[in-house]
């Protein structure tokens, strides 16, 4: 479904591509219309593929862009890499490849697509077609999720782009505006939609997937009575295998493998029904596997984080200097999250053991969206802002005593913000290279006091990347950051 012309006009808006009018307005040779094109179950289950490739797409590389390397994690690697160094070290212009939102605006269109035309499609089970629209309406959801973080403000589509019209160059929307108006009550439908008898997917969007997608946007909103309540819901989903659906790992071991070994080389299952991950944490991943991606489509994951020779990044000096806390000594996850290789802190957590010289061995990995220990320890900074400093307190001890670490007590803070920022210590720890860090930053407005000193970043809209320069040259209704004034260069 990738090459019909219905898809073209939001292709358009997306790519910025110049003379755009002038080759929608020349008719077609063929022309399918979207509606044909949304006919069977085959044809729904397709295109909600699509919206998952599109994901795939979008973060291959932007995972480690717009949720790690602007954060204090990590330090500039390779002097040739030096794209990933310019981000690191708060030096971006309008021409980086990580300020386009081109196939994130590609996968709003088509999740738009599936909105419209799914409802439409007779299945023998309808449970089956509300999932499909379900899993459209939470992608939408995490599509804009991701698009305010990343860049505040953006255009805000919630019909298809079939057919070039003037109706493609918007301004920007309110951020809050989306997260209020368009987020939130995309989850809610998707939580109404969603089969929770049969969808016990982890490469997909699973009921759980929803809710943890919704506890991450509660409290972006500060809603953290409802961010807590809605973390409370996952335990109520059984696994077909017996017990939890999503539930914590309590052996540290069994952390390590399931980075390395449930991520890594995974074959692909399209199943909805079969959950072939035996680890429990993961709600909701983005999967590369070669049968599927091709060897152009694998993950940046070991490229940029492994050999001195063109590693983009490495753990930074303040990251490791964490494990150095009185606290923190002895810390059984640190060993298996960084290796010291050849004059630079590795980030190890997604390999067994030493880099291998096989590209599927080392690419055919997945990208952790949420999994449940974020979720506990969201759940803990959700309850310590409500006052239940003791519950926050007990979330994180579980964690900590997988990691082989005492826990101090509420008489051993004197505030709220201590507790919080025990808990975002530890989050920073647990969730390092999950593409987490940066938008934990940014969430609890402490960006400007933590990475001020390591790279200068202070000035209010320098949070935000800066909006790609063919989207404002092709757009005139697109008002570039202030941070980065109206320069298109």
């Amino acid at each position: 479904m990738k090459n019909i012309k219905y898809f073209v006009g939001a292709v358009c808006l997306a790519l910025s591509l110049n003379s755009c009018s002038d080759f929608l307005n020349e008719e077609p040779v063929s022309e399918i219309p979207a509606g044909d094109m949304w006919q069977t179950a085959r044809d729904a289950k397709a295109g909600i593929n699509e919206i998952y490739g599109l994901l795939r797409s979008t973060l291959r590389e932007n995972y480690f862009y717009w949720g790690e390397f602007r954060s204090d994690n990590v330090a500039p690697g390779a002097p040739v890499m030096a794209d990933q160094a310019r981000v690191i070290n708060n030096l971006m212009s309008t021409d980086e490849k990580c300020a386009k939102w081109t196939t994130l605006y590609q996968m709003i269109n088509q999740a738009n697509l599936a909105i419209k035309y799914v409802p439409n499609i007779s299945m023998p089970d309808v449970a089956d077609r509300n999932d499909y629209l379900g899993q459209a309406y939470a992608l939408r959801a995490l599509a804009y999720f991701y698009a305010i973080r990343v860049w505040g403000d953006v255009p805000l589509f919630t019909e298809p782009t079939e057919k070039y019209s003037e109706a493609i160059y918007k301004e920007r929307t309110d951020k809050n505006y989306i997260l209020e108006h368009v987020i939130l009550p995309d989850l809610k439908k998707a939580e109404s939609l969603i089969n929770r008898n049969k969808n016990y997917e982890r490469k997909r969007i699973s009921i759980c997937g929803v809710w943890a997608i919704m506890a991450d946007a509660y409290m972006w909103a500060k809603e953290y009575n409802l961010a807590d309540q809605t973390i409370d819901k996952m335990a109520t989903i059984a696994s077909k295998k017996g017990g939890r659906f999503v539930d914590f790992e309590p052996n540290i071991a069994t952390w390590h493998t399931m980075f390395t070994e449930e991520l890594t080389n995974k074959p692909s299952d399209d199943t909805p029904e079969n959950d072939e991950y035996n680890s429990r944490e993961f709600i909701f991943l983005v999967h590369f596997n070669m049968d599927e991606v091709g060897t152009n489509g694998y993950s940046y994951m070991y490229q940029w984080f492994s050999g001195s020779g063109n590693r983009a990044a490495v753990m930074s000096d303040k990251f490791m200097s964490i494990f150095d806390e009185k606290d923190m000594k002895g810390d059984l996850r640190k060993d298996y999250t960084v290796k010291n290789y050849q004059n630079g802190n590795e980030l190890r957590k997604y390999m067994a053991g030493d880099i291998s010289n096989s590209l599927n061995k080392t690419c055919e990995v997945a990208y952790p969206i949420y999994r449940y220990t974020d979720m506990m320890l969201l759940q803990a900074e959700a309850r310590a802002h409500q006052g239940k400093w003791g519950e926050a307190l007990d979330l994180v001890k579980t964690v900590r005593d997988r990691a082989g670490l005492n826990t101090l007590t509420e008489n051993d803070f004197a505030s709220e913000e201590e507790v919080v920022n025990y808990i975002l210590r530890e989050r920073q720890v647990e969730l390092a290279g999950e593409g987490r860090r940066w938008f934990d930053l940014l969430r609890t407005e402490k960006w400007k006091e933590v990475m001020k000193p390591i790279n200068g970043m202070e000035q209010d809209g320098n949070e935000l990347f800066p909006i790609h320069y063919s989207h404002i040259l092709e757009n005139p209704k697109i008002v570039q950051n202030t941070y980065y004034g109206n320069t298109n260069n």
